[in-house]
Order: structure tokens, then C-alpha cells, then sequence
């Protein structure tokens, strides 16, 4: 399982959710790649998952099909976990 998390700028929202991507890299041991709209790479990944708002996150298999998705929206720290642990 992957965790992505697509952000725009430095929004308190956009703070809030890279805090949670931390707080779920430290307890789950898991890697999070955070992909800024503001970069080529991260608007050519958003694209390929037709992500076009922020904060999103994506939780995908090691192949990049989609488990579970919130679209500019944060989910709670419980919500991100059980999908983690699917």
C-alpha cells in the first residue's frame, strides 16, 4: 500500500494535511509521497488519477490502482488508517 497526498501552496489546510501524512508515516511505518500541484510531477500524477482540487489523498496497491480516495478533503487520522490496514 502507498500513500499519496496531493497539495497546492501553504494553506493551513494544506499544513493540516501534511501533518497527518507525518503522524500516519511514523505509526504505520509506511511511505507517503506528497506531490505538489505547483510542480510538473505532481499535476502529471494528479492528472493520470483526475485530481484537480486539494488537499486530496489517494491510498494505492504498489501498483497504482486506487484502494481508497478523499478529493479535496482530509480524512481523519482513523479513516486513513483502516484503509491503510485493507
Amino acid at each position: 500500500m502507498k500513500l499519496r497526498l496531493f497539495i497546492q501552496g501553504d494553506a493551513p489546510e494544506m499544513r493540516d494535511a501534511q501533518d497527518l501524512c507525518d503522524r500516519i508515516k511514523e505509526s504505520c511505518d509506511m511511505e507517503v509521497e506528497t506531490l505538489d500541484f505547483d510542480e510538473r510531477e505532481g499535476k502529471e500524477v494528479a492528472e493520470v488519477y483526475d485530481i484537480y482540487t486539494t488537499p486530496s489523498f489517494l491510498v494505492t496497491t504498489d501498483d497504482g490502482a486506487v484502494v481508497n480516495s478523499w478529493i479535496g478533503s482530509a480524512p481523519t487520522e482513523f479513516e486513513l488508517k483502516g484503509a491503510l490496514s485493507l
